[in-house]
């Protein structure tokens, strides 16, 4: 059995996390957003899947060519002339989406695989921690909280509804809610961040600032507060 999967979009919507991946190799839960749809259609008994790529797609075709042999699937590149659009099980497009896609898909390991979530002190409600990441003392994580490999998150530090990616390092006693921190940023120490601020990665926020719905653009440090929801260029 065959299926095919859009995946040639720009994944404009969720900048500045796409200026530096493509968006089906988005970490969503700590598992790319594509290879949740490949597992799936392989464990429905799908043998071959087809990617219809276009934007970045020698990326693409690097990272799926390394799961044919661990799912016992082919997968195979059509090549888009024009990007014909990402396909879902639900759009997490946007920022405010992807994060909303994560607490469903958080809910539904709780009822599902509830041993895949964190448990123990400072943890709240449904987290997923990947087991290289550190979590310091005295912390408040989660509820809605995915943190993926290598996250260093620092003593008394507050986190809710974010996901945090790759090697992002979380200063002490800073408050993140309704974030996404992206690839090996660094937040100082006394940050708030809230509102669906996002940050491209290696981004870095200094000490005892106030991001307000801020969407910073990769390789950026960030001086001064973000009172207001905006692009930092």
């Amino acid at each position: 059995m065959k299926a095919l999967i859009l995946v040639g979009g720009y994944g404009t919507r969720l900048r500045p996390l796409t200026l530096s991946t493509p968006k089906p190799l988005v970490d969503f839960c700590n598992k790319p957003i594509l290879l949740h749809q490949v597992e799936a259609l392989a464990a429905a008994g799908v043998d071959h899947v087809i990617l219809a790529v276009s934007y970045m797609s020698q990326v693409l075709e690097k990272e799926m060519k390394a799961q044919e042999q661990r799912l016992g699937i082919r997968i195979s590149m059509s090549h888009e002339e024009e990007p014909l659009g990402t396909g879902f099980w639900m759009d997490i497009g946007q920022p405010k989406d992807f994060l909303t896609g994560m607490c469903l898909f958080l809910q539904s390991l709780r009822q599902k695989q509830p041993e895949r979530l964190c448990s123990g002190p400072g943890i709240v409600g449904n987290v997923l921690v990947d087991p290289s990441a550190r979590i310091g003392q005295n912390c408040s994580i989660g509820p809605n909280v995915s943190l993926g490999p290598g996250v260093v998150v620092e003593d008394g530090v507050c986190i809710r509804r974010c996901t945090v990616l790759r090697d992002a390092r979380i200063r002490s006693h800073s408050w993140l809610e309704s974030c996404i921190v992206g690839w090996r940023c660094r937040v100082g120490q006394w940050v708030r961040m809230e509102n669906v601020t996002v940050l491209g990665e290696d981004v870095i926020v200094n000490d005892e600032l106030y991001l307000n719905g801020a969407s910073v653009l990769p390789h950026k440090s960030i001086g001064e507060s973000v009172p207001e929801p905006r692009i930092i260029m």
